[in-house]
């Protein structure tokens, strides 16, 4: 929902791809969403690989709103947090559009993990929001709220030990989106419905315990395998975030501690003075509650199961991570091939064969072939009902003329016997009657005495 532009901001952006982003020259697509998208890139000289964000093209009016972006951004990357991404460079393409280049992620979004993995443990969720926590909190200290937490949002990376590090996309996204004029007419969603604090639903001021909210679905998700609170259509999500409470986890699932409800249910608070103050204290109430429950947390880093290689390369990504979620490269990835190999915000592996070829499309075949079919099937029916029936000529319809003699005085049937004598050749046929198409040996004699039989005698029945 978030990545939903504006009619005014949805105009679709050239292909950049050749192009130099600062120092970066852009390779294919990697995806994109409402308001920008996200280009494999490298350094000529380095032969760095990085990604690179490029905005779409945004009204004139919204120009400062770009601008305080792209210093909120800038704030953000001056905290130095390891579970933030790191973004290096700033910069304007020739055509006035504004871009950012950050790390190449590789790994998998929170919301695959789940997919893949269903619900996680109190233990796992503990551990795996706990940075996540510490990354929020050092945001908020420097004025900044990420306001789309998710996790479509959160990419999962694996260090040469094992760990899984999480790391927060999308910071200042939301900012921009909250703060434009043309997107706040537009009466876009500011955010996800789902993840939604109750004032950044109803479009009031928010601060960083909009984001201790998001985090409280976030927990919820994890440890029942279900959101809080659902509708039909947005209207109905964002209404039930705004007065609907939402039921205890451990009643939506039984494998749940009911000594976790209440620490959830205090960041789902719909008053923002009732919550946590940060998202710290928030996970250390979960980690307690967890402890009288009887689970241990362990210190550190969790280390979550790797997904397992993939040789589909139509593997689909979500829509809302299109836009912010980074696949790795491969090696042959440098030569930057056709921009239409990366469905859905995936680089396609080199281990699938050359992919520097495009591969024409079989459509126009298959639409030659069902044409033939359709004039080859008129065809016959046309030539089945119209053809003509064989003609007959009228000395061949009418019988057989026949000498007065015979016509007054019928000869009777009779068989050649053994003192007939067979006649010394055939009679020529006549010019009016029509020859035989193949002609038949028979006895002499004989051929003359049937066509002279009565027509009541040749079919008894």
């Amino acid at each position: 929902m978030a990545d939903s532009p504006s009619s005014k901001a949805s105009s679709v952006a050239p292909e950049v791809a050749g192009l130099m982003a600062g120092e970066y020259r852009l390779g294919r697509k990697l995806g994109e969403g409402g308001f920008g998208a996200v280009y494999e890139a490298i350094h000529p000289l380095l032969k760095r690989r990085a990604a690179v964000k490029v905005l779409h093209r945004i009204a004139g009016s919204d120009s400062e709103a770009v601008l305080r972006f792209v210093a909120e951004a800038r704030a953000v990357n001056q905290i130095r947090n390891r579970h933030i991404i790191d973004i290096f460079s700033f910069g304007r393409l020739p055509d006035g559009r504004h871009f950012y280049v950050m790390d190449l992620l590789e790994g998998e979004p929170l919301d695959r993990y789940i997919a893949r993995e269903g619900r996680c443990s109190v233990e796992t969720t503990v551990q795996l929001l706990r940075p996540i926590a510490e990354a929020l909190d050092a945001a908020h200290a420097a004025g900044v709220v990420h306001r789309d937490l998710k996790p479509q949002n959160i990419y999962l990376i694996w260090d040469a030990t094992g760990e899984t590090v999480p790391k927060l996309l999308d910071f200042g996204m939301a900012k921009l989106l909250g703060e434009s004029p043309v997107h706040t007419v537009s009466g876009t969603p500011l955010g996800t419905p789902h993840y939604m604090s109750p004032e950044q639903a109803r479009g009031d001021q928010v601060d960083g315990r909009s984001d201790v909210y998001a985090l409280g679905v976030l927990c919820y998700e994890l440890l029942t395998g279900q959101l809080p609170l659902v509708g039909e259509n947005t209207i109905g999500v964002l209404m039930a975030h705004i007065i609907q409470v939402p039921s205890a986890p451990s009643e939506v699932c039984s494998e749940v501690s009911p000594e976790l409800d209440a620490p959830i249910l205090r960041m789902l608070e719909k008053k923002p003075e009732l919550r946590p103050a940060s998202a710290s204290a928030a996970l250390s109430d979960l980690a307690l509650a967890a402890e009288r429950a009887g689970a241990l947390i362990p210190p550190g880093a969790p280390r979550l199961s790797r997904p397992a290689p993939s040789t589909d390369p139509d593997r689909l990504h979500s829509h809302e991570t299109a836009d912010t979620t980074l696949q790795p490269f491969s090696p042959a990835s440098l030569s930057f091939s056709d921009p239409s190999l990366a469905r859905h915000g995936l680089a396609r592996s080199a281990s699938n064969g050359d992919t520097s070829k495009p591969r024409l499309p079989r459509w126009p075949l298959w639409a030659l072939l069902i044409a033939a079919s359709a004039l080859t099937t008129v065809w016959l029916t046309r030539s089945w009902h119209d053809a003509p029936a064989p003609a007959v000529s009228a000395a061949a319809a009418a019988p057989p003329k026949l000498p007065a003699a015979e016509v007054a005085h019928p000869p009777e049937l009779a068989l050649p016997t053994a003192s007939s004598a067979p006649s010394a050749a055939a009679p020529e046929p006549s010019a009016h009657e029509a020859p035989a198409t193949k002609p038949v040996k028979r006895a002499p004699g004989v051929a003359s005495a049937r066509a002279r039989i009565p027509s009541d005698l040749e079919s008894p029945f």
